[in-house]
Order: structure tokens, then C-alpha cells, then sequence
């Protein structure tokens, strides 16, 4: 893609731009409420539907659709270049897409999330002030943690 792609904050605002190569079918595919394109790096139209781990997708997309609840992603799938630019460490899921940032301000919402993200095995998740992290590697061990930022 020749421009710069760039991804909406509003979760209801969000609007991909589908080419011949990535179409609307491809970007809804399994999933009910989330998009793939919804965790794509900011840089590359498509690269959460490449390279995002299915797991942690459907289970957000899940947890969206019994809890009822919305909430823009912050964070998913981050290119080697748009990483680097962020200061993502080497060592961080977002760069071989097993974990999601999403947004979510009010205090019961976040609880709510959290206990169904649990439900569905997460182990590690970090709840901020005004957002959640997830990841699906297990293997580093279990952690919950409050970051008051």
C-alpha cells in the first residue's frame, strides 16, 4: 500500500479500506464483532489477519460478544519497523502477535473483562487505568498485574 494507513481510536468509527487483495469477507472472517484490521500494524494494511495468533483474537471477540462490552484496540500485531518506532522491546508478544491492548476507562468494565478473560485461560493480563493487556504466552508463567499510570 503506497499511503500511509492509519487506525481509528473510536471503536464504532473504525472503517478499513479494502483492496482487491484484502476484502471485507477475508477482514470479518470467524470473528462477530472485532475486524482482523482492528489489529493490524499502523504501517501495513492486513498484517493482523497475517500475523496475529488466532487465539487471542477469538477470545476477545468472545468476550466482546457475552459481555456485551466495546473497546477500541490500542494495540495488536507491530511490524519490526513500527516497534522499533514505539520502543517496543525484542522480547514483546505484540511482535509475533500474541497479545492485545484495548481501551477501557470505567473501572467495572475493566473487572468484567478481566474475569472473562480469565475464564478463558489468560494468565497474563495487566490492567492500566485506561486500558487492558493480554497475552497468550503461557509459557512465560501467570501474572496479573495494576499498573497505576
Amino acid at each position: 500500500m503506497a499511503g500511509k494507513y492509519k487506525k481509528r481510536l473510536n471503536f464504532n468509527d473504525f472503517v478499513p479500506r479494502y483492496t482487491d487483495t484484502y476484502t471485507k469477507e477475508m477482514d470479518e472472517e470467524g470473528l462477530t464483532i472485532l475486524k482482523w484490521s482492528m489489529f493490524d500494524s499502523p504501517d501495513k494494511l492486513g498484517s493482523g489477519k497475517r500475523f496475529m495468533e488466532s487465539e487471542p483474537v477469538w477470545i476477545l471477540d468472545e468476550v466482546f460478544r457475552t459481555e456485551r462490552l466495546k473497546g477500541p484496540i490500542l494495540l495488536g500485531y507491530t511490524s519490526k519497523t513500527y516497534a522499533d518506532k514505539i520502543g517496543l522491546g525484542l522480547e514483546s508478544e505484540h511482535r509475533i502477535g500474541k497479545a492485545i491492548k484495548f481501551k477501557c476507562i470505567n473501572p467495572s468494565h475493566r473487572l468484567r473483562f478481566v474475569r472473562s478473560l480469565m475464564q478463558y485461560g489468560i494468565e497474563r493480563i495487566t490492567i492500566y487505568d485506561n486500558s487492558i493487556y493480554f497475552d497468550t504466552e503461557n509459557i512465560k508463567g501467570s501474572i496479573l498485574k495494576f499498573r497505576h499510570v
